[in-house]
């Protein structure tokens, strides 16, 4: 691996690396506002918050902070609101999609991360976190009593699944023969980072189907009849999970003959917790000239949030346990996991660039541009930290059926909190029950979709 830089070349670099410094802030990083918005989750917004995501509206980064911005609104039963900020959110993630993947804008901050860090690259949205936005928007129309419009984000998400699992076998491949290939590169150092992590990323099969997305649609083609596709999904969230609960969905609606049903349908979803922390992790790399110094993010695995069952009652009768659909957590630990060798392989070429950069400074400009070569080069190496940080670490659901009338039903979590609502059942009718578990503090907003 050979690195070439001339004068001009170094000229350039540094120039452009001071622009960059002024306006997109590479020795900073997402951790601290990822932090403040978990934070914020199931609290009211305060005016510093709002005016930290209206300052970032025309950022490189909008798409992100409209994601989170959209997520606490959410969670904070701000259900249009949300939808509309999701709706800006969805905007810029088609620009994205639909735009040329050789951009003469990204090639150019592409250009400029190999002098200082990923973070001044525009925040792409992943595919996983894509389809989790639109069952979020989903889950908005829902509450705002629009099932026809839920079921357009269903399918998208849906959409947006397929594509990821037809592109997924022949990426990964593509990243194995790299990884062979490159001889140069020992990324068994790596094994060590990860340890930590390979107990999470394998508690799901893979990172592109999401069980949650499968069985949120499935229930709402039940609700609306389409009994055929609600069938199909439940499958789908039965072969991700395997859990009894969903298998007797699965028995159920094979075999409804009519919708002429006496007793109404209640599922509660639940949103626990958050996905883990994203934080650096800094590695010394072997390479044929010396040792590499590289930056690249991880999760903390303390941080991240076991699946804990929550209690459902209605009036003083437990009915039932919620069951696990998908850890989340653990398909963001394990999509991180998937993208190493690359991200990996980026910083090296990175840090050797900047180590040709340093040498050829120090050779030009004496002592103190090899000084100032080897203090850009410690300042600018930070892992890029970005990450839609206000996602549920995992999402789990319970169903039962209860005669019509009005209802008193109360959820309780693991550490005693609870939340009671009254629900009314009405005759050819599901009732939809969201549940927010997060910060040890319970809140649920309900709504129903007549058939």
């Amino acid at each position: 691996m050979s690195v070439q830089i001339n004068k001009k070349a170094i000229t350039l670099c540094f120039t452009s690396l001071l622009a960059v410094q002024t306006h997109a802030a590479v020795f900073g990083n997402y951790e601290e506002e990822g932090s403040l918005f978990r934070s914020s989750l199931n609290a009211e917004l305060s005016s510093s918050i709002t005016a930290k995501f209206d300052s970032k509206k025309n950022s490189k980064d909008a798409v992100l902070y409209y994601l989170e911005q959209a997520r606490i609104l959410q969670v904070n039963q701000q259900y249009q609101e949300s939808l509309d900020i999701y709706k800006k959110a969805f905007e810029l993630i088609d620009q994205q999609n639909n735009r040329s993947k050789v951009s003469v804008t990204r090639m150019g901050f592409k250009a400029l991360s190999m002098v200082s860090n990923e973070s001044v690259v525009p925040y792409l949205v992943p595919p996983y976190e894509q389809v989790l936005a639109h069952i979020s928007q989903a889950k908005n129309y829902i509450l705002l009593n629009d099932a026809e419009a839920a079921g357009v984000e269903m399918r998208v998400a849906q959409q947006i699944q397929r594509e990821i699992e037809l592109a997924h076998e022949k990426e990964f491949a593509q990243k194995k023969d790299k990884q062979k290939t490159d001889k140069q590169i020992d990324y068994s150092t790596l094994d060590e980072a990860f340890a930590g992590l390979d107990p999470i990323a394998g508690r799901i099969k893979n990172t592109y189907q999401n069980g949650y997305a499968f069985y949120m649609a499935a229930n709402l083609w039940e609700a609306t009849g389409d009994y055929n596709n609600a069938l199909v999904d439940f499958k789908k969230a039965y072969e991700l999970q395997g859990d009894s609960n969903v298998a007797k969905d699965v028995t159920r609606v094979d075999k409804v003959s009519s919708n002429n049903q006496k007793s109404v349908p209640v599922i509660v979803f639940i949103e626990q917790g958050t996905v883990p922390k994203k934080i650096e992790n800094k590695l010394a790399f072997p390479m044929p000239n010396g040792l590499v110094n590289i930056a690249f993010a991880t999760y903390e695995p303390s941080t991240y949030v076991p699946p804990q069952s929550l209690k459902i009652k209605l009036g003083d009768r437990q009915v039932q346990q919620s069951a696990l659909v998908s850890d989340i957590g653990a398909l963001a630990v394990k999509n991180l996991k998937e993208q190493t060798i690359s991200t990996v392989t980026s910083q090296i070429v990175r840090a050797t660039t900047k180590y040709v950069m340093q040498q050829q400074l120090g050779q030009q400009l004496g002592s103190l541009g090899q000084l100032a070569g080897n203090l850009m080069n410690v300042a600018t190496e930070r892992a890029d930290l970005r990450a839609w940080s206000t996602l549920p670490s995992n999402t789990q659901v319970a169903r039962f059926e209860v005669s019509p009338g009005k209802h008193n039903l109360q959820i309780i979590g693991p550490q005693s909190s609870s939340t009671t609502l009254n629900v009314e059942a009405n005759p050819n009718q599901t009732v939809f029950v969201y549940v927010s578990d997060i910060n040890n503090k319970i809140s649920a907003s309900v709504s129903a979709v007549t058939r």
